[in-house]
Order: C-alpha cells, then sequence, then structure tokens
C-alpha cells in the first residue's frame, strides 16, 4: 500500500450600451456587474441550464466563505444546491460531496460542516445539493438504476463546474459516503474531468453482498449465533441472485426464520406466480471495483473499524487489490478504530446504537494533511 500526500468581461460594451440606452441598461447593468463580481462563467451547456443566485458569506466552523445557489438541469432531475468558495483567491480547486443513500440536503444526512471547513481552509471551493425529492431538488429515479441515475447527476455537476471560470477544471474532485462508493465509480465512466476522488466507507463489492454483510452483522447485533451470521449472509445474496424460484424460495424460507431479518428487511416470501428474477443489468449486480481495478487517479479511501453496513476488511482488501491491479502510484486506505458507519464515534457500530454527532479526530487529521498534500 501506497501512501503519497499529493473576467475578463467586456465593460466597454456595457458602457457603449448605458450610453445609447441609458435608463433602460440602468438595471440590468447592476444586476450583471453583481453576478460578475460573485462567479464568472464560460458560455453554458444551454442543456443543462446552469443557474447562480447571488453571493453571500457564511460561516463554517471557523473559515468563511462565498456562497451562492446553484441549480442545474440532468437527464429530467432538477437540481439545487450550493456552491461555497474561499474568500481569498479567484481560482480554485472544487470538491463535491456526495450522499449516501436516503434522503439529504445541500447541508448534509452527515455533519458536513466540519469537512466543508477542512476543504474551504486548504484552498478548494465546495459544491453539495439536495438529493431528488429533498429540499428543492426534484425527479424520480428509475426503479433499479439509482446509482447510474446519480452518477449521470454527478457527470453533470462535473461538466457544469469545468464552465466555470473561478474553478480551477483540472482539479474537481469528489467525497463520497456510503452509496457514494458506487455512484462516484460509476460517474468515472461517464468522464475524465475528475481528478481525485476520497471514498468514506464505499462498499468494495456489488451492492447485494454489501446487503447480505449488512443483514448478517444486523443478526449479529441482536446477539444471533455465528451460524446464524453466517446463514444470513449466504441466503440473502443466493435469494437476490436466484435464477430459478426453487433457489429463492429455499433462501427466503430460511431468512424469515433468522431473528431480526424480516425485521430490518421486511422481508416475506412471495409465491411462485409474485416472483421474478433480477434482471442482470440492474445496479445492484454492478461491481465498483471493476472501474477502481482501471484508476490511477489520487485516492483516498477510509473505512470505520466497527462499521455494520460495509464489511470495512472485505472493503480495504478489494481496494488495495483493486488499485494495486491499476498500478495506482497515488492512493491511501485508512481503517479508522472506534469509528462506525460515518466516521463518527461508536461504540458496537450495530446500526440501531444511538452514536455519537462527533467525528473520529483520526479522520479529520488523516483529510486535513492529505488534502493539504493535495492541493495544487
Amino acid at each position: 500500500m501506497r501512501n503519497i500526500h499529493a473576467c475578463h468581461f467586456n465593460y466597454l460594451r456595457l458602457i457603449w450600451l448605458g450610453r445609447k440606452y441609458k435608463t433602460m441598461v440602468k438595471n440590468i447593468f447592476l444586476l450583471l456587474l453583481t453576478s460578475i463580481l460573485t462567479t464568472c462563467e464560460k458560455d453554458t451547456d444551454p442543456g443543462l441550464n446552469t443557474v447562480y443566485g447571488p453571493a453571500y458569506t457564511w460561516q463554517f466552523g471557523d473559515v468563511s466563505a462565498n456562497v451562492q445557489e446553484l441549480s442545474f438541469n440532468s437527464n429530467g432531475f432538477s437540481i439545487v444546491g450550493d456552491l461555497r468558495t474561499p474568500i481569498e483567491g479567484e481560482l480554485h480547486p472544487v470538491i463535491i460531496m456526495v450522499h449516501g443513500s436516503g434522503s439529504a440536503t445541500r447541508h448534509g444526512a452527515v455533519p458536513f460542516i466540519p469537512l466543508i471547513e477542512i476543504f474551504l481552509k486548504n484552498g478548494f471551493a465546495v459544491l453539495s445539493w439536495d438529493k431528488p425529492g429533498s429540499g428543492e431538488s426534484s425527479g424520480t429515479f428509475t426503479q433499479g438504476f439509482t446509482i447510474t441515475g446519480r452518477a449521470n447527476i454527478l457527470a453533470d455537476a462535473v461538466k457544469v463546474l469545468t464552465e466555470n471560470t473561478s474553478i480551477l477544471n483540472s482539479s474537481i474532485g469528489l467525497w463520497g459516503i456510503s452509496q457514494a462508493g458506487w455512484v462516484m465509480p460509476k460517474a468515472l465512466e461517464m468522464t475524465n474531468n475528475i481528478a481525485f476522488m476520497i471514498v468514506v466507507s464505499g462498499g468494495g463489492e456489488d451492492s447485494i453482498e454489501q446487503m447480505a454483510y449488512q443483514v448478517g452483522q444486523v443478526v449479529a447485533c441482536k446477539g444471533g449465533s455465528t451460524d446464524q451470521v453466517n446463514s444470513a449472509e449466504k441466503y440473502w445474496s443466493q435469494m437476490c441472485k436466484a435464477t430459478e424460484y426453487n433457489q429463492y424460495k429455499e433462501a427466503a424460507e430460511i431468512l424469515v426464520n433468522i431473528p431480526g431479518v424480516s425485521e430490518h428487511t421486511g422481508l416475506t416470501v412471495s409465491e411462485q406466480s409474485q416472483w421474478r428474477v433480477w434482471p442482470q443489468n440492474i445496479d445492484a449486480f454492478w461491481d465498483p471495483m471493476d472501474v477502481i481495478e482501471k484508476t490511477s487517479i489520487p485516492m483516498l479511501v477510509f473505512f470505520g473499524e466497527l462499521d455494520k453496513n460495509i464489511d470495512p476488511v472485505q472493503g480495504a482488501q478489494a481496494y488495495e487489490s483493486a488499485l494495486e491491479q491499476a498500478g495506482n502510484e497515488n492512493y491511501t486506505i485508512e481503517v479508522i478504530q472506534g469509528a462506525g458507519h460515518v466516521l463518527t464515534h461508536a461504540t458496537t457500530g450495530c446500526i440501531d446504537e444511538n452514536g455519537s454527532s462527533e467525528y473520529v479526530q483520526e479522520y479529520l487529521e488523516i483529510l486535513d494533511s492529505w488534502i493539504d498534500n493535495l492541493n495544487p
């Protein structure tokens, strides 16, 4: 494992117009001037319909930043978020923050402020948005293709930033947590403009196997035996990947009789007339390591020692193997001791644990140092 920490605006035109149409242009000029002084944009893709709102100053921990609401369209989705830029400087690298599963706004389903503070302090702009169905963003994902849909939005967000002249196009990076560990590699297949990636508790296998691990850990946390835990993992995978009804039925009948499985997943056994084989092309079968093993950009990968959602042992091993296969010489993989799924302090890591909302300090220190060394 290697640990390598790496507008011009034509004012004369407006003045000429002002002389000819002084009254009509006055208010337009003021609005344009406000926009110019806050964000300088290149010609944008009309399909994205990118719109920047007025800038204001906001405090993130000990760091102030200029904040602008940013909206754009993406394959039927209307996306609204915030672009935060450091107060000083005119050209900035940028980090896009990618949510995990479930509802989340631009402000994060996990604590975003300590992370944004680190990014801003190191000179990075930060973009995040409301997930469709949360906050002001709208749109509905196609069933079975949420990861692909989210990756398309992410790739379009990257394109939006390449059209912003206050952003250093060669330094557009990603930070993402949990399900983002599938979304971000999928986006790598859609754009060549991602310069680096930070993965927090992202799986090193397809999401069926990830869910199998999670179901097994739920059983363990409820006091299940080792045999029950192993059976839960084995038969969850068999049930989801079954190509014949008898394979499905065998697995489902075993699973509903393991304490905790139905309670956590809502699983019941379907009759044959209601059962369907899962299509092999849906996102659930996709393994992000197929992309990571061809990825040479700098990568920082975190896992929580006590994570019961994502297997930290399998994940760390899978990432190291894939990055070695890629010949990637600029990556760091860290397993944070005493941390749960989102790298906050945990005692057991069990999903129903009321854990701390504070990040383990080691995570923040490693993140800060890595970003500092990466900053162009």
